[in-house]
């Protein structure tokens, strides 16, 4: 493991022991929902599964179909959320 796999791995243990993990968590499925992101995913993946002709298994749907996920988050909603982490972050160091 890398040093920053070793500190983001930290820093979510962090998140989950104080429960702001789940509150965050909260908060960005429901962005991505009012956003419109979980149709987005449901279409790609359903025009995924269609172009695979049922030859698919769940490993690989997810494998294909996380890059595009990723990419589909609107940017206003990862800074937010990225604010939302990094103000955990200064209150716990602080």
């Amino acid at each position: 493991m890398s040093d920053l796999e070793a500190i983001k791995a930290q820093i979510q243990n962090h998140l989950v022991d104080s429960g702001n993990y789940d509150v965050i968590s909260k908060q960005l499925k429901l962005k991505l929902y009012e956003c419109g992101w979980f149709d987005q995913i449901t279409q790609v993946a359903t025009n995924e599964l269609k172009s695979a002709g049922g030859n698919v298994n769940f490993d690989m749907l997810l494998k294909s179909l996380k890059p595009r996920a990723e990419e589909l988050v609107p940017s206003e909603v990862k800074e937010e959320i990225l604010q939302k982490i990094r103000a955990y972050l200064d209150d716990t160091i602080q």
